[in-house]
């Protein structure tokens, strides 16, 4: 055995990940099983570093691999990066800005794309480098990039098959665009916010009459392109004008008044103004009601020549000028101070335009392929397990409420779509279809331009699932799809884990994997969000290097519920590298107990001799199945994803059962092999969650590697239930002795006489309580008794009776007191009829709190009566 150190020393992490690496057990092809498992891991943007978002799925993801390789399987976690497409494209921008002057403009189209591949290469190998010091036991021989030229063929390929079977055209609709990025977004890449804004009240004239509808609404620019004013047909108020025009202010065009339910009746007036161009719910509208079309704001976020005398005003200025004139004309009614809902772009943070445009879109719901159909009807069918189960009835509705999904943005960086137009006549497309080609390459007769416009990155991480395994041929494709698990932060639900269930059931005819598993967001101390600009983020790296790597992962998921937002703070990170250390040292001291001590893989029922043996040994075995049991009726935490309560199951054992009082019988008892089976077993169930330390401690007692070792099942044969029943009836001795000395002020060094008949376990209650244990009887003595054992104690001696006994008469009237101010603030009507629930839910708390010190103060009081 190795000499063993009195602390881990986390420097040491690059090391132990090395023989991991060098062994080369991460890659599956060097496991011999018939069994696999595989997660495709999420690839983070290339384009930056690793944050503590990425850091807690990587522990989830990393736990469960290293899990179900220690079961035998043969497993692949397979990394990946992303292009991630606007993003990369802002960022390389900015970045060429601050640091050279210039734009990508200036680079042109075919260097900006080149120099932007290898910044985001660049950024995946310092990544990787951040992964594997989080533990990360992947197999780095199979990484992926979404711009890998097998990757992209297939991306590709997937579009062309789709515009062959009729799912893609380009046409004309509402759609989200970023003035500043100048490109269509999904609705998935645009942040809703709520902003202090205004409500303006417009008076719209009603046509031949003296009359007027008054309108409200936060965009008075939009109006030069109103259609319609329109009321919910349930609004008894304003229905008298359904079926009359009104003139549109301004612009002196007549337009409809129309009826329609989804109009919100509480809003403003009732009535709101139609502008199909510029609003998606209006856009809805119109098309139902055919209403025309007018685009006002233009991609630069100015008016357009059809605003009239507002032509080439940016928004807000014609805003402006849109009040003064009608302020004129005296139909500016009013403006009131409200809360206004803005969407603004993920990437840029640019406030966006809901404008008209030409763009390239996903029908979801066609006569020969319903993608809408399709989903709904594998989710429903369980064919996907999700973790939590609510998540299911989520994406359900998401999919049921399914628009045509724009897949073309109007940047440089990503998959250029594979449409080719025949020269000089690209502005026809729409009439001569002759002359639009779809495929891979351009048709070698005639000259063809390119399609300028990129994929939505979701397109093609949409298809990440499949491409990365060699879909349709590769090996790894016949070996490992459907994947088992995808794990994924739960603000990425519609984003990834929709767009992979489409792209996949379209291409495969399978869903990507059969658990999709959610993490919660990380947040700080205060339940607030992390975010660069509060100060208030945790840098992964930064946390390893000063607490260790085992901590960070422990503390990632310790408390955690699947779908759930955590708090993470530096105290609770040092509190997991406490524990750390209590695993070191418990492992430290069995080194040291013997010199011949080893760990042992198997022991017999013979060698469990005593009370704390069998105990400790029914509880491992107990424990073992309640983390890993696989059956029919019955699944331990790790089958259900259940991985905080396997954690705390572990950790409890650990330091309650195992360090707090086994080891400490153990120094009595000695009994070595069955702790080298119970420190043989505990690290091999810790390995999934802190491998680290639990690798560097096999590392010390043996010369293979702990991460290939099996991982335990129960042995029923060594288990004894009444074991566990007798043990903690020595225990709630013990306790209660030591209870007794702590409540009187006893100093730990004092030994207390106790008189009793002991036949079993003597030793152990006097050291462990402190006492010494004198057959017979006495009186005057402060009496323990738990199931087999009476004792009493000789305090009177050891304390001064008076001044405990003053001391507690003082606290018993004061917490009569307590008790009887809350009691009586609770009983007043008042107080009951006004207060919060949750205040009085605490008064309450208190109530029982006080009444559970006070019962324990007088019982302490009792015994001081018996000594009198």
């Amino acid at each position: 055995m190795k000499d063993f150190p009195k602390q881990f020393d986390f420097k040491e992490e690059g090391e132990i990940y090395k023989r991991w690496e060098e062994s080369g057990f991460f890659n599956p092809d060097n496991l011999d099983s018939n069994e696999k498992y595989c997660n495709v891991l999420p690839p983070p943007n290339a384009n930056g570093e690793l944050h503590i978002g990425h850091a807690s799925g990587y522990a989830v993801m990393d736990i469960l691999g290293r899990y179900e390789r220690m079961k035998g399987k043969k497993v692949l976690l397979l990394p990946g990066k992303d292009h991630a497409g606007i993003l990369t494209q802002v960022v390389y921008e900015k970045k060429i800005k601050e640091n050279r002057g210039i734009t990508r403009q200036d680079l042109g189209r075919e260097k900006f794309y080149r120099e932007a591949y290898d910044f985001c290469i660049d950024r995946a190998n310092f990544m990787r480098a951040q992964e594997k010091a989080l533990g990360v036991s992947a197999d780095w021989s199979r990484e992926k990039f979404t711009l890998d030229p097998q990757i992209s063929k297939t991306v590709l390929e997937t579009f062309v098959k789709m515009y062959d079977d009729g799912l893609i055209y380009k046409g004309k609709r509402i759609i989200n665009w970023c003035p500043r990025c100048a490109t269509a977004l999904s609705d998935l890449e645009v942040i809703h916010k709520q902003v202090k804004g205004k409500l303006y009240y417009i008076k719209y004239p009603i046509k031949d009459t003296d009359d007027f509808i008054t309108i409200a609404t936060t965009r008075p620019e939009t109006m030069l392109g109103d259609t319609a004013v329109a009321i919910n047909p349930g609004d008894k108020e304003n229905l008298k004008y359904k079926g009359k025009a009104v003139i549109l202010p301004l612009m002196n065009r007549e337009i409809p008044i129309i009826a329609d339910r989804r109009v919100e009746i509480g809003f403003g007036t009732g009535a709101v103004k139609i502008t199909p161009a510029h609003d998606p719910l209006d856009w809805k509208i119109g098309k139902d009601n055919n209403l025309e079309v007018i685009q006002v704001i233009n991609e630069e976020a100015k008016i357009t020549k059809d605003g009239g005398k507002y032509a080439d005003q940016d928004v807000l200025e014609a805003r402006e000028n849109i009040i003064k004139d009608l302020k004129a004309l005296d139909l500016f009614e009013k403006e009131e101070e409200t809360q206004i809902n803005i969407s603004i772009c993920e990437r840029c943070k640019e406030v966006m335009q809901p404008l008209i445009s030409e763009q390239w879109f996903i029908n979801v719901d066609t006569e020969k392929y319903s993608i809408k159909k399709k989903c709904l009807e594998a989710i429903k069918n369980d064919t996907i397990k999700f973790y939590p189960e609510y998540f299911k009835d989520v994406m359900i509705r998401w999919f049921e409420n399914l628009d045509d999904w724009c897949i073309s943005r109007q940047i440089w960086w990503g998959h250029r779509i594979p449409v080719y137009y025949r020269k000089n006549i690209k502005s026809q497309i729409s009439n001569l279809k002759s002359d639009i080609y779809v495929g891979l390459e351009p048709p070698k007769e005639g000259e063809w331009v390119q399609e300028e416009d990129t994929f939505d990155a979701w397109f093609s991480s949409g298809q990440w699932a499949y491409t990365t395994l060699g879909y349709p041929d590769g090996k790894d494709y016949q070996e490992y799809y459907p994947t088992d698990t995808m794990t994924m932060g739960r603000d990425i639900l519609f984003f990834w884990a929709c767009r992979m269930i489409i792209m996949s059931l379209y291409r495969t005819g399978k869903v990507p994997f059969e658990n999709l598993y959610f993490t919660g967001l990380v947040r700080d101390k205060n339940g607030l969000k992390m975010s660069k600009s509060k100060g208030n983020g945790i840098d992964p790296l930064e946390m390893t290097k000063k607490f260790g790597t085992d901590a960070l992962r422990l503390s990632l998921v310790s408390g955690t519920t699947p779908g759930q937002d955590f708090k993470l703070y530096e105290e609770k990170i040092a509190s997991y590298r406490n524990f750390v250390t209590k695993l070191w040292n418990i492992a430290r001291y069995a080194s040291q107990s013997d010199e011949n001590f080893a760990l042992v893989s198997e022991i017999k029922k013979e060698d469990i001799k005593s009370l704390a043996d069998k105990y400790i040994v029914n509880e491992l075995e107990i424990m073992k199945d309640t983390i890993g049991k696989e059956g029919k009726d019955h699944f331990g935490f790790m089958q259900i994803y259940e991985i905080s309560l396997s954690q705390e199951r572990l950790r409890r054992f650990t330091w309650d059962q195992l360090a707090d009082w086994y080891v400490e019988i153990h120094k009595i008892e000695k009994n070595q092999k069955v702790l080298g089976y119970v420190l043989d077993q505990i690290l091999k169930l810790w390995h999934p969650f802190m491998p680290f330390v639990t690798e560097k401690i096999w590392d010390i007692f043996n010369d293979n590697l702990l991460m290939m070792q099996k991982y335990p099942a129960r042995q029923s044969e060594l288990a004894d239930a009444s074991a566990t029943e007798k043990f903690e009836d020595l225990q709630n001795v013990i306790t209660g002795i030591r209870n007794i000395r702590a409540s009187y002020h006893i100093k730990p060094a004092d030994i207390i006489e106790a008189y009793g008949e002991i036949s079993e376990n003597k030793e152990i209650i006097e050291k462990l309580a402190r006492i010494k244990i004198i057959a017979g009887q006495k009186e005057k003595l402060v009496r323990i008794k738990t199931g087999n054992y009476d004792l009493g104690l000789d305090i009177a001696k050891k304390i001064d009776v008076k001044k405990e006994f003053k001391g507690l008469k003082e606290e018993e009237r004061n917490l009569n007191k307590l008790i009887e101010k809350n009691q009586k603030l609770l009983n007043d009507p008042k107080f009951s009829s006004s207060a919060p629930e949750e205040v009085r839910n605490q008064t309450d708390k208190r109530i029982t709190e006080y009444k559970a010190k006070l019962s324990n103060i007088q019982e302490l009081i009792k015994n001081l009566n018996e000594l009198t």
